[in-house]
């Protein structure tokens, strides 16, 4: 008998959730659809498949982990499979699932990224390894964003190979990019403000900086071509949005100073950190910086 229960958060009409359904069908025992604000024609099509089972939840959800671990209450089955809605499972995987669920707590899980319509094979989006699969009571999810859970007991690491893969139609184009990228950057911004934690402009520049160096240099962005390069910036720019949202609510009073020179010296330490191998004066270079 089936004993996995796939959980998937859907709201208004993702154009990838039946291909999804599909590809679950054969695996899991259930498909719980988690009603966050789903179109009307959607939830009509739906009902009429017997597997899937429809819960609404009525209160606003700007980002899944909110709701993540409260989800896991809905399965009947001891295992409970996330899913999103633009995530197809590969026969592959469910190969290795079917041969190894009874054996493991928790599974961990490649992505295979189509971002800008190509397969980001580098920039650091692959394999992008998620905790997927788990049982109930191993996996407990923070509901802060973009965090993995915390795990507990015998994990297993699915071989990154593309076959193995979810294969993840991530953002289609810059519109739903700057979208998301809105909502997760406010709604980090207001977690750090919250928390009365203090992020200064020098640490927004850092991290602005390492994720620009890091994923298009030291991750070899540049061979997943233009959209690479586009990538790389934006996920530059997220960290600066961030930051001025913080200090937009803190009523743009800035905590210490803002130093042009901070975009040199950020960018020369992020450039030598990640540099593979340094001659003498750069490693000197970088114990100063």
């Amino acid at each position: 008998m089936k004993n996995v229960s796939a959980v998937i958060v859907v709201k208004n009409y993702p154009v990838h959730l039946l291909k999804v359904i599909d590809s679950i069908n054969d695996l899991a025992k259930e498909i719980i659809i988690v009603d966050i604000g789903m179109d009307n024609r959607l939830r009509d099509e739906l009902k009429k498949n017997q597997i899937v089972k429809i819960v609404a939840i009525k209160n606003d959800v700007p980002y899944v982990e909110l709701i993540r671990d409260k989800t896991k209450d809905f399965a009947q089955s001891d295992y409970v499979f996330f899913i999103d809605p633009d995530e197809v499972v590969p026969p592959g995987l469910k190969t290795v699932i079917h041969s190894n669920l009874d054996s493991y707590d928790y599974f961990i899980i490649p992505r295979k990224n189509i971002i800008f319509g190509r397969w980001i094979k580098h920039s650091r989006w692959w394999p992008d390894y998620q905790i997927r699969l788990f049982k109930k009571d191993k996996v407990t999810w923070p509901k802060i964003i973009h965090r993995q859970p915390k795990v507990a007991g015998n994990g297993y690491m699915v071989e990154a190979r593309e076959e193995l893969a979810l294969l993840h139609h991530n953002y289609q184009n810059i519109d739903e990019y700057l979208s998301k990228f809105r909502r997760y950057a406010k709604y980090e911004a207001k977690e750090i403000f919250d928390s009365k934690m203090i992020l200064t402009f020098s640490n927004a520049i850092r991290k602005a900086l390492n994720e620009f160096i890091s994923r298009y240099f030291a991750a070899e962005g540049y061979k997943d071509g233009s959209q690479g390069l586009v990538l790389a910036f934006l996920q530059m720019f997220y960290y600066l949005i961030v930051y001025f949202y913080y200090l937009e609510m803190k009523k743009f009073k800035i905590e210490g100073e803002v130093k042009e020179e901070e975009f040199f010296r950020k960018g020369l330490k992020e450039t030598l950190y990640w540099k593979k191998k340094k001659n003498l004066w750069e490693k000197i270079l970088n114990k100063i910086l």
